[in-house]
């Protein structure tokens, strides 16, 4: 019933991811950038943690676990994505600083066309067979096609059509977790994908991942009594990772050729990514939630004026 779906996994790979970041661009504008310049500390702290921590955790896990190589490029992979659409609203939802978590989000993204070929390139060859040529080239294409346009199209647009870039945003984003669900009913069943191949150590492994992405992130906030919704925010934008863009540079770098050794990481990075997905969900509410609790005891002790 779903042989077809792997003749059309790159395409549906782009298309959600287009969607997806067009729909998140609507609702930047070029003043949520301001926040960097109002608390550089927070949010190079951040920084530091998306681009340095989170990969350096993927690298010992990997080294702990010893995976086989779809599971350990799939950490990778996901350790080189930015902050994905749902970060915004948990930090909302948390009682974190907004502008801070939306400023984290724009600049890792900006910064994809760089970070993710370099990351790719440096941490997961190892695991690639040695006739393997990884297509940096492309992979720099469809992240400027697919993410950077987007991206500065949606900001377009939101200056555009002001009344109505909120409607447009949910209309793409709700389209693209159509595709999203299309892409997932059409991994399994076509065999794309088989969770229990992996037994338990590999999403054990995944689940560890995202928690020390999580609070190890908040660490300095923590030991330093910097405020909490700026911990708030740090520690979402390190769990909810832009998994629509690792699809698409999955469906890239591994599509479905009949050949065991490469369809095998091709399905392994699929299984952490979409496993990751449902984990950040698993563990970002719980946290979003315990703030969101800490933020209305602060507001209770608050003076009043």
């Amino acid at each position: 019933m779903f042989e077809w779906y792997p003749d059309y996994e790159y395409l549906l790979a782009r298309t959600q991811l287009v969607l997806f970041t067009l729909g998140m661009g609507m609702t930047l504008s070029l003043g949520d950038f301001v926040e960097i310049a109002r608390r550089p500390r927070s949010f190079f702290c951040g920084l530091a943690g998306q681009l340095l921590l989170i990969p350096f955790i993927a690298v010992a896990i990997n080294w702990i676990g010893d995976f086989q190589p779809g599971i350990a490029i799939g950490l990778i992979l996901v350790a080189a994505m930015p902050g994905g659409a749902l970060a915004k609203f948990f930090a909302y939802f948390g009682r974190g600083n907004m502008a801070l978590s939306i400023s984290l989000t724009g600049v890792t993204t900006l910064l994809t066309l760089v970070t993710v070929p370099i990351m790719l390139q440096l941490l997961a060859t190892r695991y690639i067979p040695a006739d393997f040529s990884m297509p940096v080239t492309d992979v720099m294409i469809d992240v400027a096609l697919c993410l950077l346009l987007p991206l500065v199209a949606g900001v377009a647009i939101s200056r555009l059509w002001p009344a109505r870039h909120r409607l447009l945003s949910k209309i793409c984003i709700r389209i693209g977790l159509a595709v999203v669900i299309v892409m997932v009913v059409g991994s399994l069943g076509s065999g794309r994908i088989v969770p229990s191949a992996y037994g338990l150590s590999a999403p054990i492994a995944i689940i560890l991942f995202c928690l020390l992405g999580s609070q190890l992130n908040m660490l300095p906030f923590r030991v330093f009594g910097w405020p909490r919704t700026d911990r708030m925010a740090v520690g979402i934008e390190g769990t909810m990772r832009n998994m629509n863009l690792a699809i698409l540079i999955n469906a890239r770098l591994f599509p479905k050729r009949d050949i065991s050794e490469i369809d095998a990481i091709g399905e392994g990075v699929l299984f952490v990514v979409l496993f990751y997905a449902a984990a950040a969900m698993g563990v970002g509410f719980p946290l979003a939630l315990n703030n969101r609790r800490q933020a209305r005891k602060e507001s209770l002790y608050e003076p009043e004026a």
